[in-house]
C-alpha cells in the first residue's frame, strides 16, 4: 500500500470502516442534541451531521480539501475561522485538528456560544495504524498530526469539559480487501473490552463552559454596607386608607 492523502485513505477499505464508525457515533449522539446552528469542519471524510436536528448547517473544507463530495462547502482556513464568536450551537470537527495543529482548538470553541458542544473525531496515535504503519497510511508531504486524547482534554480543559467520548476501529489491518478486513471483526468487541485505548480511532465531545461573571465597579466593603443600614427604620406592616 503507498502513502496516500488523507481524502485517499478514505476511500478505501480501511477508511471505509473508519467513516462508517464515526458515522455511527455522530448518529448516537447528534440526535441527541439542539440548537439552531451547527458547523462541520474537515468535509470530505463523511456528512455526520445528517442526524443533527439544527436548522442551519454549515460545511466548512480545508483550503487543501477536495470538497467536491460534498456541496456547498466552504473553503476554510481551520486557524483563523471567519465567524464571530459563539456563532454556532454546535461544531463537529472531523479529521480538521489534525490539519491544524493546537490554534485548531482556540477557534473552534471561539465560534462556539456557551453550553455549545464541540465533537472531536480523530486518529489515535497509540493505535496499531498510526505506530505500525504511519509511513504507509499518510503521505508524509501532507500535514497531519494526530494528537492523542490527553492531550486533547488538556488543550480542551481552557475552555471546557469533555463529558463523553468512545474509543472504536481496533483491526491492525490496511488491506484495502474487504473480505480480509472481515476477519478482524473480532477486533471490535475485544478490544472495547480489553485495550479500548489502543484503538485506531477516538470521539471526544466537550461542552464550552460559561464566562464567569466579572465585577465592572468598585465592591462595596460588606461591613460598610450593613453599618449603613444599622439603625434604619423598617416596616413591619402595611397600612391602608
Amino acid at each position: 500500500m503507498d502513502s496516500l492523502t488523507l481524502v485517499d485513505f478514505f476511500a478505501t477499505a480501511a477508511g471505509a470502516q473508519l467513516r462508517r464508525w464515526e458515522a455511527t457515533q455522530a448518529d448516537a449522539l447528534l440526535s441527541l442534541e439542539t440548537g439552531e446552528t451547527a458547523l462541520q469542519l474537515g468535509v470530505p471524510y463523511g456528512q455526520v451531521l445528517r442526524s443533527a436536528s439544527h436548522e442551519i448547517k454549515i460545511y466548512g473544507a480545508h483550503a487543501d480539501e477536495n470538497s467536491e463530495s460534498l456541496k456547498p462547502a466552504l473553503k476554510l482556513c481551520f486557524d483563523q475561522l471567519p465567524f464571530r464568536e459563539a456563532t454556532f450551537d454546535l461544531v463537529v470537527c472531523v479529521h480538521a485538528h489534525e490539519r491544524t495543529g493546537e490554534k485548531f482548538f482556540e477557534e473552534a470553541f471561539r465560534v462556539l456560544a456557551p453550553e455549545g458542544r464541540l465533537v472531536i473525531f480523530g486518529i489515535n496515535p497509540w493505535g496499531p495504524w498510526w505506530l505500525r504503519r504511519k509511513e504507509k497510511l499518510i503521505d508524509k508531504e501532507e500535514i497531519f498530526v494526530p494528537l492523542s486524547v490527553s492531550k486533547i482534554k488538556t488543550l480542551c480543559s481552557k475552555y471546557g469539559t469533555i463529558d463523553r467520548g468512545r474509543f472504536g476501529v481496533y483491526s491492525p489491518s490496511l488491506n484495502d480487501n474487504p473480505c480480509a478486513l472481515a476477519r478482524w471483526g473480532w477486533c471490535e468487541k475485544a478490544g472495547d473490552r480489553w485495550w479500548p485505548a489502543l484503538a485506531n480511532a477516538f470521539m471526544l465531545s466537550a461542552v464550552k463552559r460559561n464566562a464567569s461573571p466579572k465585577a465592572v465597579g468598585k465592591i462595596i466593603d460588606k461591613e460598610a454596607l450593613l453599618g449603613s443600614w444599622h439603625g434604619a427604620p423598617v416596616t413591619s406592616h402595611m397600612s391602608g386608607k
